[in-house]
């Protein structure tokens, strides 16, 4: 993954510790293929970076942001709404 720096605070941080990100959390434009708060390509349960645990990943494409699907409307088992978000 090419380098990214937080939305809030620009910095390569990943995690807690931002000092102007929602929560304390630092938040990257990682694009769709990546997850916004960790930088990894994984999908569902296993973030390390947030309370809640779950990967969410940045819009841009056709891939739910919560799971990866290509579905659309209710069912996603990640996303807090069970609806797949894009």
């Amino acid at each position: 993954m090419r380098r990214t720096n937080c939305i809030f605070c620009g910095s390569t941080a990943f995690g807690h510790g931002c000092p102007k990100g929602t929560n304390g959390l630092h938040q990257h434009n990682a694009g769709a293929n990546h997850c916004i708060y960790c930088g990894l390509s994984s999908y569902g349960h296993g973030c390390l970076k947030t309370p809640t645990k779950v990967h969410r990943h940045g819009n841009g494409g056709l891939k739910c942001i919560w799971c990866g699907s290509l579905d659309h409307g209710m069912g996603c088992k990640h996303s807090p709404t069970h609806k797949h978000d894009r």
